[in-house]
C-alpha cells in the first residue's frame, strides 16, 4: 500500500455527536470531559467572525520540512486539535486525555460517531470549505486512499514512520493506528460450546433463525468489511441465506454486545475482536470463533486533512498516535493491534499471523468504489432496518 492503489447545522448538543447515549449518559460525558479539560466537536468554541485561515501544505512546502521544535511552537498559537473517529467513545476520550497530559498546551476536541457517519460529516465539511477536522481515524483504507488522491491530505513524514508495518501505510499521507480482525461471537451462558458455531455458514443452522445480531453495514466499517469479504468469499446467496435467518440489525459494536451478554441473541454474527477481549476482561460470558475459512480483516488509518486548521497541533497528535508509547496506549485501551513491528498483542491473545486474514482480492480501490452499490445491496436484503 505504498502508493495510490485504487477507516450540517452545529446546533447546541447534550453530549457527544454521534453518540447514542440517552441524555443523561451524555450529560455525565460532558462533565467527564470538561474535568479532562476536553471539548466535543459537535460543539465548538463560537468563532470570533474574523477571517479563518485554512493551512495546506505539501511536499513542496516549507511547513512541511518544520523541524519538531517549530512544530510543537507552531501548535501552541493554534492552540487545539480536532480528532474525527470511529474509536469507541470511551476509549477516544482516554486517549485525547493521555494526549492533552503529554501537550497540557493544546485543547483536544472530538468528534466520535460510525466510520460512514464520521466520513460524511467531513466530507459535508470539505464542500462547505467550512473544515473542522484536523485528524481522520476510521476503519476503511480506501477513504484515506481516495482523500489521497483528491489531494485532500497532508504531506507530513512522522518521526517514526519507519516502524508501521510497509504493508500498513501510504509513507508521507497515512498510517494504521490500528488492526482490527471481525470474528463471530456468542454466549456461553446461553448456547454451549458444542452447539456453537465453528464457520460462517453454521450461522445458516435453522437453529440460529432470530438468534443473530449484525452490525449495520450503512454506518459501521467493519460491517461492510465483513459483507464485502464474505461476499467475495461465499457469494451474495449467503448474504441472502443470512437475511433470511431474521437477524437484528444494530448500529453498533456496544449494541450488540450488550444484547448478547443479556441473552437477547444467541450470536454476533459480526464482532471486532478487540470487542471480544474486552467483553472478556469485564466478566462477560462471551466467546469468540474465528473461521477456518477466512477472518475479515481491516486496517483503519490515521492521516491529517490537508485543509487542517490546526495542522501542526496534528501532527504532534499523529506523532504521539504512532509513537510506541501511542501504540501501547491505543493497544490497552481497545484491545485492537497495531502496526508497529516493535508493539505486539495483548496477553493471550493470538498474533494476527494465527488467521487466514481476508482482504480484497481486487484491491482497496475496488472496496471503496463498490461502497455505496454494496451498502445499499445489504440494506435491500436486511429490510429490518437499524436499532
Amino acid at each position: 500500500m505504498r502508493g495510490p492503489t485504487r477507516d450540517g447545522s452545529r446546533e447546541p448538543c447534550p453530549g457527544p455527536p454521534g453518540s447514542l447515549a440517552p441524555r443523561g449518559a451524555a450529560v455525565l460525558f460532558a462533565l467527564a470531559c470538561a474535568a479532562a479539560g476536553l471539548l466535543v466537536a459537535g460543539c465548538p468554541a463560537r468563532h470570533d467572525g474574523g477571517p479563518v485561515t485554512v493551512v495546506v501544505t505539501d511536499e513542496k512546502s516549507g511547513a512541511a520540512g518544520m523541524n519538531p521544535e517549530d512544530i510543537e511552537k507552531a501548535a501552541r498559537v493554534e492552540g487545539e486539535l480536532v480528532w474525527y473517529t470511529s474509536t469507541p467513545e470511551k476509549e477516544a476520550t482516554a486517549f485525547l486525555a493521555a494526549f492533552q497530559r503529554k501537550y497540557p498546551f493544546l485543547r483536544p476536541r472530538l468528534y466520535r460517531s460510525g466510520t460512514f457517519e464520521t466520513v460524511q460529516k467531513m466530507e459535508e465539511e470539505i464542500k462547505s470549505g467550512d473544515v473542522h477536522a484536523d485528524v481522520l481515524h476510521v476503519l476503511d483504507v480506501g477513504i484515506f486512499i481516495d482523500l489521497r488522491r483528491r489531494g485532500e491530505l497532508l504531506a507530513y513524514a512522522p518521526p517514526e514512520e519507519a516502524d508501521i508495518g510497509d504493508q500498513f501505510e501510504e509513507p508521507g499521507y497515512w498510517w494504521a493506528m490500528r488492526l482490527v480482525d471481525i470474528a463471530m461471537a456468542y454466549n456461553s451462558s446461553k448456547l454451549p460450546s458444542e452447539r456453537a458455531p465453528r464457520t460462517w455458514q453454521d450461522l445458516l443452522r435453522p437453529e440460529f433463525k432470530g438468534q443473530l445480531g449484525f452490525k449495520d453495514a450503512g454506518t459501521a466499517g467493519t460491517a461492510y468489511a465483513e459483507y464485502y469479504l464474505l461476499r467475495e468469499r461465499f457469494g451474495t446467496h449467503f448474504w441472502e441465506q443470512i437475511a433470511a435467518q431474521n437477524p437484528r440489525i444494530y448500529r453498533s459494536s456496544a449494541a450488540v454486545m450488550d444484547d448478547l451478554a443479556e441473552g437477547r441473541v444467541l450470536i454476533a454474527g459480526e464482532m471486532p475482536g478487540y470487542a471480544i477481549y474486552s467483553a472478556a476482561r469485564e466478566g462477560k460470558p462471551i466467546v469468540g470463533v474465528w473461521p477456518k475459512e477466512g477472518v475479515p480483516f481491516i486496517p483503519g488509518p490515521i492521516a491529517i486533512l490537508s485543509r487542517s486548521p490546526h495542522p501542526n497541533a496534528a501532527k504532534l497528535f499523529v506523532n504521539f498516535a504512532l509513537s510506541h508509547d501511542g501504540q501501547a496506549l491505543c493497544r490497552q485501551l481497545t484491545g485492537a493491534y497495531s502496526a508497529r513491528r516493535d508493539v505486539g498483542p495483548l496477553a493471550g491473545q493470538p498474533p494476527l499471523s494465527a488467521f487466514h486474514l481476508l482482504t480484497p482480492t481486487a484491491g482497496w480501490d475496488d472496496y471503496f468504489q463498490k461502497q455505496e452499490r454494496l451498502r445499499n445491496e445489504l440494506a435491500g436484503f436486511f429490510r429490518t432496518g437499524t436499532e
